[in-house]
């Protein structure tokens, strides 16, 4: 084992001035935490599963002394004796009925502030949840430890792409730039710029202009901003702008996509998460498609696979126990996702892993009879054969595909019918396709304004 520092662009004056200490107290604390996370999730198989079976039996504890709805669900046994696949399934019903009935489980006095979060609603109707700021702390460490874990260069900046609805503004480009992104590293390593732009329908040109101001770094964006771009200018443009990696939010990767950054010498590197328990998993260095678990967070689940085939696969549904969730507690909670479940991953890792997570079950097409299939449209697809500022589709039910075609009062026969056509190239014949021209997207409350949505449960 080797703990080398020399790569880490330390500032002059990271070190304590303070006599007999070495770092100063609030930096070591968050570095002490940032290697103790990793220390967790690449440590010790045994010691990392008696330290999460612990920390389940501390909250269970937790929620059945402070909850009469987890009372109900967990019973009152000795909590050493209760195994988690005991536990019924935490549902949205579920959630929505113990925030509604109980509130936080924690204090405000016992864990800082306590903040109230919702969901996006991309997947179904938003739900309430609360956070403490003991959560806020772990996300950002365990954010930085990544870095860490997988020897990103720190001196490099960090450009963040943003959908930002502004009414009334079409083509909106904005940017704002700071340091702010290792918490209280910032004082101890001397790191890349910290630059958001925010957009909305944006002008392309604008936008791309904006990236060339600074070295891009890691590029954190949705998807499907980079498929717009890529609508108008080469892939060589990110190459030439300085992107040392991208990595998707929000919403799932076609893997053309990847193919394009991987063929220029761009790596991608997704990560797994979901508003309501952070971080699930990230993508392996070696393996694509393979998520290491964030086993420091979460313990999952994924059942049902015995009964689930997903392009001949099998897979079931994925059940995230949040081990840090005592204000709104997440115990096997189903967050509607699909995916199959490793003991170890194939680059030599050895911890649990999730693969052929094809994105939400919200983001899969449903057939008759219980058969689903993935369903990748790109924009510029069917920006090849008509103009328009954006586009939604939704599968509405086993029969039916609705199109949205945004920024366009009216098609014509034939740009509708080409469109037909790239909707049939990746759903099949067996569909009826509805092209509908809309001055506006009526996106509502879903923040993620995901391209495809099946409204089949």
């Amino acid at each position: 084992m080797r703990l080398d520092f020399s790569l880490i662009p330390l500032k002059n004056r990271a070190f304590s001035e303070k006599p007999m200490t070495f770092v100063d107290p609030e930096t070591n604390n968050f570095l002490s935490a940032v290697v103790e996370l990793a220390a967790i999730e690449t440590g010790s198989r045994t010691a990392r599963e008696h330290w999460q079976q612990k920390q389940l039996q501390n909250l269970l504890a937790y929620c059945v002394q402070r909850s009469a709805f987890w009372r109900k669900k967990i019973g009152t046994a000795n909590i050493k004796s209760v195994r988690l696949s005991d536990i019924p399934v935490f549902t949205r019903a579920d959630l929505i009925k113990q925030v509604e009935s109980e509130g936080a489980l924690i204090r405000s006095n016992e864990a800082g502030q306590l903040t109230k979060h919702a969901t996006s609603g991309s997947s179904g109707t938003p739900v309430q949840f609360f956070i403490s700021d003991r959560n806020s702390r772990y996300n950002l460490a365990r954010s930085v430890a990544q870095y860490f874990m997988e020897g990103r260069d720190l001196a490099l900046n960090r450009t963040r792409l943003k959908s930002r609805p502004v009414p009334g503004r079409i083509g909106y480009v904005t940017a704002r730039k700071s340091h702010h992104w290792l918490g209280p590293l910032e004082n101890f390593v001397r790191s890349g710029t910290n630059k958001q732009i925010e957009y909305f329908n944006p002008d392309v040109a604008a936008l791309c202009k904006e990236l060339e101001r600074d070295r891009i770094g890691y590029l954190i964006a949705q998807p499907r901003i980079i498929e717009v771009m890529l609508q108008s200018v080469e892939p060589e443009f990110f190459t030439a702008a300085g992107t040392a990696m991208l990595l998707p939010v929000a919403e799932a990767l076609d893997p053309r996509l990847r193919d394009v950054f991987s063929a220029i010498g761009i790596p991608v590197r997704s990560s797994y998460s979901s508003e309501e328990v952070g971080l699930i998993g990230s993508e392996c260095e070696t393996i694509a498609g393979s998520y290491h678990i964030a086993t420091s967070n979460v313990i999952v689940e994924v059942t049902g696979e015995d009964r689930l085939q997903l392009n001949g696969k099998a897979v079931g549904r994925v059940l995230v126990t949040h081990l840090h969730s005592y204000a709104t507690p997440f115990i096997r909670y189903d967050i509607g996702d699909v995916a199959a479940l490793g003991e170890n991953c194939a680059c030599g890792h050895d911890g649990p892993v999730l693969t052929n997570i094809y994105g939400r079950a919200k983001s899969l097409l449903k057939h008759p009879g219980g058969r689903v299939s993935t369903f990748y449209v790109r924009g510029k697809e069917l920006a090849a054969v008509a103009r328009f500022d954006e586009f939604r589709i939704r599968q509405t039910d086993f029969k039916n595909i609705v199109v949205e075609i945004g920024g366009r009062e009216s098609l014509s026969p034939e740009e509708t019918a080409a469109l037909g056509t790239v909707i049939r190239s990746h759903a099949g014949d067996e569909f009826e396709i509805e092209i509908r021209p809309v001055v506006k997207i009526a996106w509502g409350n879903n923040i993620k304004q995901l391209g495809f949505e099946s409204e089949v449960s």
